[in-house]
């Protein structure tokens, strides 16, 4: 019970798992034909200036909306550097200020998306008793991977630590609505608020879905676990059914907030940020095969040390985080001290200061999610005066039919992206300015995937196949902050995963589904792998209805209440 306590709470994987650049240098393939040269695309001098539709909810003159038909005239001849332009333009329009608020921010949430998730599953008389229906909702794709995966070479989940609440955050009685026990122990984990996703770690998570994006949920009903049951093929050996595809307006982000803690004049504390290095652990390597999350400082060796104040000087500073957090078998995991921290200042990151004002009007929920991410990281809660920094974004763009997958995450040498250097080849290819003049997304890398395949051989960092691979494959592909904490190995590629998103979820014991659930892999066959290309007929899609590679529709749907209201747009 102590290995799946995190995961239990973990937020599902609504957005990318990652993504990595299949398109960064070699030889590119479609995934039908044969191979096809590489084109190299010269980067334009600036984002497109294109007017999306309101209905996007994107600022004007950040390279979107594009065209399925240009999408695919990058993707073909794998042009990532194209590819790469695009996502740091639209990243950098994603945190364009608005009435002092990031775009992305003024979007509705998972919690306005999904009413239902934390409703018990149906009662089945004959399935079910209606007591073992009361099970806690809802459970994560991470929660599936645990269930479905398996601790060996080729993994897809590794044995996570373990993340309760603080008991100060326990005891608060504003708190109490929030918290979920887990089943057999005396730990707790917290409800989602208003704004913010409890991700089960450090690490704030605020998912967004634009308006053409929650609309289609809301519209379509695919938040309603009834809706989704009566699209289900008629037999578990039945061909796949699939819901019609979201808009091509749509986005959905994942976002990664870190906290930082806050001072006044005499400003003299400063907050861990483990800095994660792409080609020190390689796909296939001994690491590739355990739990590699930032907890772990063999595999994460420096840090940075975040100040909010000024910093007018390069220094090192002794950081220390992780707090009250166990390994996967119990015992005490951490602080993590590191003695050369390098200093950097809040200007470096996309980031909110909170005040009085600010706290006070987030929901309890928020506060709870916001005060147990604290403690993990500096051992306090959070109050007025500390930040939320933008450690990692996931966003994908209906673009094109297949969805377009690009992921950013903050990286203390992002900011010089030094040519020559291996791991700078995430920072290269972006805009040098944006409309507006903002420059912070410079210290970001950023790594896509749009769909173009790997040659069978070759040296790339991310050229991997997996044993067994018996077809093309896609590139290996995460986002350090978000994939690797999710238990998930350094094998892996975005498109890959939410490819599969199906409906229903794996709930063992708890929803009636006669024998048929989805799964991120399954273990029988052993193909499709992680990064191997494949079709929705799949046979290992039997029995299922395909969900648009949107997983969160799959984790969160449930169903209503006696009674309860049915949305059907965006509050």
């Amino acid at each position: 019970m102590l290995r799946v306590l995190r995961v239990f709470s973990v937020l599902s994987m609504i957005v990318v798992l990652g993504c990595s650049q299949p398109e960064d240098s070699g030889k590119g393939s479609t995934d039908t034909g044969g191979p096809k040269p590489v084109v190299k695309q010269t980067a334009p001098a600036s984002c497109d200036n294109l007017t999306p539709p309101p209905i996007a909810q994107f600022p004007a003159g950040f390279d979107y909306p594009q065209s399925a038909s240009t999408i695919q005239g990058w993707v073909q001849p794998g042009g990532g550097d194209r590819m790469r332009y695009h996502a740091f333009c639209v990243f950098a329009g994603l945190n364009q200020m608005v009435d002092l608020t990031p775009t992305w921010r003024k979007w509705s949430t998972s919690t306005q998306a999904f009413p239902y998730q934390y409703n018990p599953w149906k009662p089945s008389a004959t399935d079910l008793t209606g007591e073992q229906a009361q099970a806690a909702r809802p459970v994560t794709l991470n929660a599936k991977n645990q269930a479905n995966g398996v601790v060996a070479a080729g993994a897809i989940n590794n044995p996570a630590p373990i993340y309760s609440v603080n008991q100060a955050v326990i005891n608060n009685p504003r708190y109490k609505q929030c918290l979920v026990q887990v089943p057999g122990t005396n730990y707790y984990n917290l409800k989602d608020g208003v704004n913010f996703e409890s991700n089960g770690d450090i690490m704030i998570a605020a998912v967004s879905y634009n308006k053409a994006a929650i609309d289609n949920i809301l519209g379509t009903g695919l938040y309603n676990a009834a809706i989704l049951d009566s699209k289900l093929p008629p037999l578990a050996t039945s061909p796949s059914n699939s819901i019609a595809q979201f808009p091509s307006t749509s986005i959905v982000l994942k976002v990664m907030l870190w906290p930082v803690a806050g001072g006044g004049a005499t400003w003299t504390s400063v907050t861990a940020l483990p800095v994660w290095d792409w080609d020190a652990n390689k796909p296939g390597s001994s690491s590739d095969n355990q739990y590699a999350g930032y907890e772990m400082q063999k595999f994460w060796r420096r840090a940075a040390a975040v100040s909010s104040g000024p910093v007018t000087t390069s220094e090192q500073k002794r950081v220390q985080f992780l707090y009250g957090v166990l390994d996967s078998n119990g015992q005490p995991l951490g602080p993590n001290t590191y003695n050369d921290g390098q200093l950097v200042g809040l200007d470096r990151f996309y980031s909110k200061k909170y005040t009085d004002n600010d706290l006070a009007a987030l929901s309890d929920c928020d506060r709870a999610i916001l005060d147990a991410s604290a403690y993990w990281t500096y051992n306090r809660a959070f109050q007025s005066g500390d930040s939320l920094a933008l450690v990692a974004m996931h966003i994908v763009t209906k673009e094109q039919s297949n969805w377009t997958f690009q992921s950013a995450w903050w990286h203390p040498d992002a900011l010089q992206c030094v040519s020559g250097i291996a791991s700078n080849r995430f920072c290269g290819d972006r805009p040098n300015s944006v409309p507006g003049g903002d420059t912070t997304y410079k210290n970001y890398m950023m790594t896509t995937t749009y769909g173009t395949t790997q040659q069978p051989s070759g040296t790339h960092p991310n050229r991997y196949s997996p044993p067994g691979t018996q077809g093309p494959v896609w590139p290996v592909a995460y986002n350090p902050y978000i994939e690797l904490a999710a238990s998930h190995p350094i094998t892996t590629n975005c498109m890959n995963c939410h490819h599969r998103a199906a409906w229903p979820p794996t709930t063992p014991g708890t929803k009636p589904d006669k024998g048929r659930f989805s799964t991120y892999l399954q273990t029988s066959p052993p193909n499709p792998n992680a990064l191997e290309v494949f079709q929705t007929n799949n046979a290992v899609f039997n029995g299922l209805t395909m969900v648009d590679s949107m997983w969160a529709v799959s984790d969160r749907a449930g169903y209503p209440k006696a009674g309860e209201a049915v949305p059907t747009k965006a509050p």
